[in-house]
Parts: C-alpha cells; structure tokens; sequence
C-alpha cells in the first residue's frame, strides 16, 4: 500500500504538474527532505506516467534551472514505461531557504507553503552565515556610488580626504570575494538607494494632539544612511520645543522637549537593524505628548525587552551597515545603545523611554512632562516662577493674593498674570464678581 502524504511525501498524478513538483522540491530541500511520487493520486492510487528517453534528464534539469540555491535530487523510476512511478528524493539543503520559481517555501503538514521576508533572512543567517547587508546587491556598481556621501562618511570617520573609494569599500567589507558590492553599499554610498530598496526610507510626522489624526509637518527622507540621520535630526529640532526648564530659581536652563543623544541612538539603531527585508519604513511621529521611533521587524532571536534595559550582548542584524556607523563615531559595538538611551533619558528628566514591539515593529517612545516646559522666548521673572509653584501647590491664585505673597503694587500684579495669561501658562477663571487663575491644559 502507498504511503500517504505527509511532512515528508508528496503524490503529484503526473508530469504536467511540473511547476508544483519543483516548488515540493523546495519545500522539502528547505526542510528536512522528502520524498515526491509521480504518478499517484492524492488518494494513493496508483495509474503511473509514461516515460521517454530524456524524461528524468529533462526533470532533473527543471528542477536545477528553477531552483536557487540550485537542487539535484536522486530521480529514479519503476514499472513499465507506459505506466511508471518516478520518484524523486530530495534531501534537506545544507542552506537554506530553498527558492523556486524566485519564491521561498518550506513544508509544512502535507503542504508547500511561502516563507516570510524575515523566516527568509532567518534562515539565510544561520546556514550561510551571511546577514541580509552582506549579500551582493545586483546591478549596483562603483558608478551608482555617490562621491559626496563617501566624502561625508570619511570627514565623520575622521581619515584622510583623500582616501579613494576602493579602500573605502574593502575597509567597510562592502565588496565581496567576487568583487560585488553588497548591499550595505547601496543603503551608506549609492546616489540612489531607493532604486534598489525602495523601503529604505524614513517617515517624519508631526501630529497634532495626541494622536496620529492631524499632521501639522511631515516628510519622507531618502538618500544615504548618513544623510537621513540628520535630516531627521532637523525635522525633530523644527518641531519641538527648545525650552526653559523651571528651576525655582531667578535663573532657568535651556534644554530641547528631548535628549538630543536618545533621539539620535533611536533613529540610528533603526537604520542599523530594521528588517531590510520587510515592506515598511522607518517612521518617526512627534506628539504634543511624546516621540516615538518605529522600526520594521521585532527583535532578533535570543534577545528580550527586558535584556534591553540591562547589559545585554550585542545582536546587530546588518553588521556591515552598523559598521559603518561604528567607522563614524555613531555606534558602539557592545549592545550599550539602548543604555544610553536611558540614561540620557533619565539624565534629561523625561524619565524611562518605552521600548515595545507592536504590529511587526519595534518602538522607541519617549515621554514628555508638558507642564515642566515653556516655548522658547518666555522669560519669566522670580515672581512668576514662584507663582507657578504656589498654584501647584493650591491649586489656583488670586490677584489679592499674588500681591500679598510677593508684596507688589495691584498694577504689577495684574501684569505679571497677564503676561502668564498671554503665554498660555495660565488661565483667568470668572466667579461672580471674583476671579482667580489657574495653571493651562
């Protein structure tokens, strides 16, 4: 009696069936093997193919011709040529995954089923031993490179101006054995990158509110890697806050809404270790409330978001391209990025930063205390600081009472408040014929 289909068998009722027979070859190479019976039913009954001279020959190079890497399986028949079953045993491929057709797939039950991008980049990490920045990228060439992005990276790297592209690209591993640009060369030195990899791209928005249903500024940035690290920069630096920090004290210190160092190390470890390989973008979205950097891909096998917040080995899903950045004074290499990030958090007063995985994606988000900062350009005497604190504290203040507390004639009082009225910081409140001012928001 036949075996029936399985993990590790496949019926196909005959040769016409050539475009699944290849894509079971594959499945079964992406796994541990298999075996695939040719001219047999799905319900084991047996009624056979007929073979000619080249049939096994031909098989054997379809097979070969639409498989990547390419597949040689054992193919042998049985029976009478008029009515053979031909089998065909394929053995598990020491790399993988298997492509057929151009598409990876895998088995799974008795079934051929397509990989993910990132079950693909997984699996090509750990039989090759390659990540996806490592891999040759076709059609580009030293001619697609853009000499001012070369130029800018060695000016970061602090090396000699005069260094020529060549030494460039064997110093950054960005040129394989063959002689091919990798991919890591498009994303930091192509005058294009999005010709290759149109998803290298990152998404600025600044949102009205608290949430993602009004823009007030967006723009999407392409170019080099380097490049859209300081675009970004500038678009959180034209939409946030520079701001006074209130001290309680006659002076006041200026600080932006945002550690500058925690920003820059979330739109930099984005770059270095988003899943190239999935559709999304990079996005950066700025709340009234908060910032948040958003990465394509979760994260990488063994590491956890609570190892996040400690010390942590290092898992840099593109190495080449987080070399680069490395080259540049940009990125450590010891898994201390999230640390640092933190600890400028903590250091700027915005407490600890959020890190979660939602949806695919791997969020950086920060958090700010709005009522502890003022929009640039308000300056506010003693009296004024001191108030605040007294509302604070009492929740509201009355004109009567700003006199007393900070003995000043009526006419400076209603001054002083209504400089804060004006900045927004307070607000009148009417009862009756008595008034009073609390704090905004």
């Amino acid at each position: 009696m036949e075996v029936p289909e399985s993990q590790f068998v496949e019926h196909k009722q005959s040769l016409g069936e050539l475009k699944e027979i290849i894509e079971s070859v594959a499945a079964f190479a992406t796994c541990q093997g298999g075996t695939i019976r040719i001219g047999i039913r799905s319900n084991g009954e047996k009624i056979g193919v007929q073979i000619g001279r080249t049939t096994l020959e031909d098989l054997a190079r379809d097979i070969k011709q639409n498989t990547d890497p390419p597949q040689f399986p054992s193919i042998i028949f049985d029976g009478e040529e008029r009515r053979a079953i031909i089998t065909v045993q394929v053995a598990g491929s020491p790399v993988k995954p298997v492509f057929a057709y151009g598409r990876p797939y895998k088995r799974v039950g008795r079934s051929n089923q397509r990989l993910s991008r990132e079950e693909v980049q997984r699996l090509m990490e750990e039989t090759t031993g390659r990540t996806w920045d490592a891999l040759p990228c076709p059609g580009l060439t030293v001619g697609n490179l853009d000499n001012t992005a070369i130029r800018d990276f060695l000016k970061r790297a602090g090396q000699d101006m005069m260094t020529d592209t060549m030494t460039v690209l064997r110093n950054l591993a960005l040129m394989n054995a063959q002689g091919e640009l990798v991919n890591a060369a498009a994303l930091l030195f192509a005058d294009s990158p999005q010709r290759f990899f149109p998803q290298a791209q990152l998404q600025c928005a600044r949102f009205a509110g608290t949430s993602s249903v009004k823009f007030i500024d967006e723009a999407t940035y392409t170019g080099p890697a380097f490049s859209q690290l300081d675009d970004a920069l500038k678009f959180v630096f034209r939409n946030t806050k520079q701001a006074i920090r209130i001290t309680g004290k006659p002076e006041h210190d200026v600080v932006p809404e945002y550690p500058v160092d925690a920003v820059r190390e979330a739109v930099i470890n984005a770059i270095c270790h988003r899943n190239y390989t999935e559709s999304g973008m990079v996005q950066m979205r700025i709340y009234d409330d908060r910032l948040e950097v958003w990465n394509p891909g979760t994260l990488p096998p063994g590491l956890t978001i609570e190892q996040l917040y400690q010390e942590h080995a290092s898992h840099p899903r593109n190495p080449r391209l987080a070399g680069a950045f490395h080259h540049a004074g940009l990125v450590e290499r010891w898994g201390t990025g999230t640390l640092r990030i933190i600890t400028a958090c903590l250091v700027h007063g915005i407490g600890r930063p959020e890190f979660v995985t939602e949806s695919g994606m791997f969020i950086a988000r920060f958090r700010i205390v709005i009522e502890n900062i003022l929009p640039q350009g308000i300056t506010l005497n003693e009296r004024q600081q001191r108030a605040l604190e007294y509302i604070r504290q009492h929740g509201r203040i009355t004109a009567v009472e700003y006199q007393r507390i900070f003995e000043v004639k009526r006419t400076q009082a209603f001054r002083d408040l209504a400089e804060l009225t004006q900045t927004g910081l307070l607000t009148l409140k009417k009862h009756g014929r008595s008034s009073y001012y609390v704090e905004s928001g």
